[in-house]
């Protein structure tokens, strides 16, 4: 017998048979024991009996009988005992693997024995829920590592740093949710660089085919001749294809304005060397690319047209002076504006001199676009005062009454029409001029003299001229002077009130001037001359009633210088009802406004 078996032996507790009666299988299996004991123990007897009546033998075997017997019973209760014990440890164990697993899946133990089952039950149970939470484990792994994998692989491309690294616990639902979110981040970044890559190196190869560029680092032959997908998208590395990109783009930029500078400076200068248009075009189409062959042939096409100009260089001087001539007078420069630019008259033809009169040019073009519209309008204004001028004339022509058909209402209504834009034009050409003094500190000029100088000298120069006109429509009046003398007064008013501004520089005051501005002249004065009117005998001239009739018709057109010219036809229907005059007298008081 081993030491267990004693050991059991003595733990044996002494317990009443009746504690079993409420435990329905244990009473039954005492009683199936019973029954086998009899049998087992009668059989046992009974052969015992037919083999020896010795006493000395039948004690032997009973003695062994009841060693073997207590025994088996022994090793029965030790074997329950050990699986009870191997339940326990199970128990135990099982709780610390749930423990664990809890501590990993971060949720909270649960509640062990509230079924109040038997141990074997609980160890049971205890195992179902282990193999509950080592699924749970799993399935979130199964989530987890490819999410973490895929997280690490964009992480690598982009060169960020991983936001999700789990090493002692399992990833919460909230943890794979947040995992998946940031993966989406890192797609969407990932794909937006990938697009600009994909656009950056297509612009990029355009560009090195333009300009046929090599190469010439390991970075700009992969982002050139590499694939897509072995391009880390770092930031470094897009750092680095901005740069890449913003250099070749601004060599091109360069190269483009190098072109357009020298197309420009070709086309001129091909205008200036009169080169057959035939061979312009076909230098044209050859060279219709913007690369560095182009900017080379333009080059070297620029300097053979300059070797030829140097060859030609007083043919071109001299039309340039012709430009600067045309672009003065589109300026409405005066002599002393002229006069500045001393180089005009140098006869010693070179570069420098051409350069000199180009640049002239450029100021006083640039100087028209600038002022375009004022000086648009200053031209318009003449236009219409010239013909306002000559609508005035005939108002005031002895001749016009002779008209018939409605003419002098049409000139009538054309010269209100007339005098009303005039007005307009004035108003927007003063506010140009002071809008244009308040933004370069100096007064917009028009041949010399400021623009409210030039429309006062305008309206000055009409009111004198009708003065004058006046003066020798009495003169001619009291001297009986005849027809042609009349058309002769009236081409003299005419010229008068449409006097255009001299430019001689004797007549005008040079005034200091910054560049694109005018120089400013004193104001012209008329002066008005005195018309003597000799003083001839009435007498001996007209009769009393003659001279009667005339005072009427002179205070008749006095009154009708004091209205407008519309009142014609009142005064003409006066003059048909007035049977003391006669109509050879009409128009002798011609009104004017």
């Amino acid at each position: 017998m081993d030491t267990s078996s004693v050991s059991t032996r003595e733990n044996l507790k002494d317990l009443d048979i009746d504690f079993i009666k409420d435990i329905g299988w244990a009473s039954v299996m005492w009683e199936s024991l019973q029954k086998c004991m009899k049998k087992s123990f009668l059989n046992w007897v009974d052969t015992v009996v037919t083999m020896s009546q010795n006493e000395d033998d039948i004690k032997e075997w009973k003695t062994t009988f009841l060693e073997q017997f207590e025994e088996r019973c022994i090793e029965l209760v030790v074997d329950i005992r050990e699986l009870h014990e191997q339940v326990l440890l199970n128990i135990e164990k099982y709780l610390e693997r749930i423990q664990v697993l809890c501590k990993l899946l971060q949720i909270d133990m649960p509640v062990i024995g509230q079924q109040k089952l038997g141990l074997y039950q609980e160890q049971f149970q205890l195992k179902k829920q282990i193999k509950l939470l080592e699924q749970m484990s799993e399935s979130r792994l199964l989530l987890f590592n490819p999410l973490h994998a895929k997280q690490l692989e964009l992480c690598k491309n982009l060169g960020k740093e991983p936001k999700f690294i789990v090493k002692n616990s399992l990833p919460t639902v909230e943890d794979i949710e947040d995992l998946e979110k940031y993966i989406d981040e890192l797609e969407q970044e990932s794909f937006k660089r990938l697009e600009t890559f994909t656009s950056i190196k297509g612009e990029l190869e355009q560009i090195v085919s333009q300009l046929k560029y090599t190469p010439s680092t390991y970075f700009e032959n992969a982002v050139l001749n590499g694939s897509e997908n072995d391009f880390a998208l770092t930031e470094d590395n897009m750092e680095s294809l901005y740069a890449f990109y913003n250099s070749m783009k601004k060599e091109l930029d360069n190269v483009k304005e190098e072109i357009d500078l020298l197309w420009n400076k070709i086309e001129n200068i091909w205008t200036l060397l009169e080169i057959d248009f035939v061979e312009r075009e076909r230098f044209r189409k050859k060279y219709v690319e913007i690369s560095k062959e182009t900017l080379e042939a333009l080059r070297q096409e620029m300097r053979r047209c300059e070797n030829l100009k140097m060859a030609n260089i007083k043919i071109f001087v001299e039309r340039v002076r012709q430009e600067l001539q045309q672009i003065w007078k589109q300026c409405h420069c005066s002599e002393s504006v002229l006069s500045d630019f001393r180089y005009i008259y140098c006869d010693t033809y070179t570069e420098d001199l051409l350069e000199l009169h180009e640049e002239e040019l450029k100021k006083w073009t640039a100087y028209l676009e600038k002022n375009k519209e004022t000086i648009t309008l200053i031209n318009k204004h003449r236009r219409l005062w010239d013909k306002l001028t000559e609508l005035e004339i005939n108002s005031i022509n002895p001749d016009r009454f002779n008209n018939r058909g409605g003419k002098l209402l049409k000139e009538e209504k054309e010269r209100n029409l007339l005098f009303k834009q005039v007005s307009k034009i004035e108003t927007n050409l003063i506010n140009l001029a002071e809008t244009y003094e308040r933004k370069y500190k100096v007064p917009f000029l028009t041949y010399g003299r400021t623009i409210k100088e030039y429309i006062d000298d305008r309206h000055a120069n009409k009111e004198n001229a009708k003065l004058m006109f006046k003066s020798a429509m009495k003169l001619q009046k009291g001297t009986s002077m005849n027809m042609p003398s009349v058309q002769r007064t009236t081409s003299t008013l005419k010229r008068n009130m449409a006097e255009f501004p001299s430019t001689n520089p004797k007549k005008l005051k040079v005034v200091s001037h910054k560049a694109l501005t005018e120089p400013k002249s004193s104001r012209c004065q008329l002066k008005i001359p005195k018309i003597l009117v000799t003083s001839i005998s009435s007498t001996k001239r007209w009769s009393a009633e003659r001279k009667k009739r005339i005072e009427k018709i002179r205070r008749i057109s006095g009154q009708k210088e004091m209205r407008d010219t519309s009142s014609y036809i009142e005064f003409q229907n006066d003059l048909s009802n007035r049977k003391d005059l006669r109509s050879t007298l009409d128009g002798l008081g011609g009104s004017d406004e």
